[in-house]
């Protein structure tokens, strides 16, 4: 089994969340200001209750056609194995923002649910930030691949169950899987970052 690694932010503001592509999410034009100080009040309200965390670990992988093994799982997909051609080895991540996200999101949803679409919003832009925070840390003085997510083209998010147990995310980040494969907390993300070497 691979060795598993943590990465934790104990300050969600230092990751500057882009208000442009918080209203690209909300579908308003970048240049319409009305919206600015809830946009603003709520990416305060989310850097209060955002844990970013994340695991990742290293694996040997092959690929052959149009499948890929993993240590932990064997994918038939087109779409990632042509991602990973050139690879050996890939990292596997899962980030996640904690479950206070979720629990702020459903408050308002309840009592005022334009702010809450708003909140969803800033947190899928947060999420977003995190997850290239981490690739960062990983790619750093590497030539890799972009990182694939499962439930992209035809990479089955049915594989999240094997990746999520190979990183012990339930445990180490409280990271639960639906019986229909979603994410709990919803601001959570997995990938794959294909290594070249």
């Amino acid at each position: 089994m691979s060795e598993i690694f943590l990465i934790n932010v104990s300050d969600a503001s230092v990751f500057n969340v882009n208000i442009s592509e918080i209203k690209r999410y909300l579908k308003i034009h970048k240049h319409d200001t009305q919206s600015n100080s809830l946009i603003e009040e709520c990416i305060n309200e989310i850097y209060q209750v955002a844990i970013p965390k994340a695991v990742y670990s290293k694996d040997c992988i092959s690929v052959e056609n149009e499948e890929v093994k993993f240590a932990f799982d064997t994918v038939l997909s087109k779409n990632l194995s042509k991602n990973l051609c050139e690879c050996k080895c890939a990292y596997v991540f899962c980030a996640t923002l904690g479950i206070e996200v979720d629990r702020i999101i459903q408050k308002y949803a309840k009592i005022e649910p334009s702010k809450a679409i708003v909140l969803d919003s800033v947190a899928s832009a947060l999420i977003e930030e995190f997850c290239d925070y981490v690739n960062g840390i990983l790619v750093k003085d590497k030539c890799t691949c972009p990182r694939f997510s499962a439930g992209y083209g035809d990479y089955s998010i049915i594989h999240q169950k094997k990746l999520l147990e190979s990183l012990d995310a339930t445990r180490k980040l409280g990271v639960v899987l639906s019986d229909s494969f979603m994410m709990t907390p919803s601001k959570t993300v997995t990938a794959v970052i294909g290594i070249k070497e």
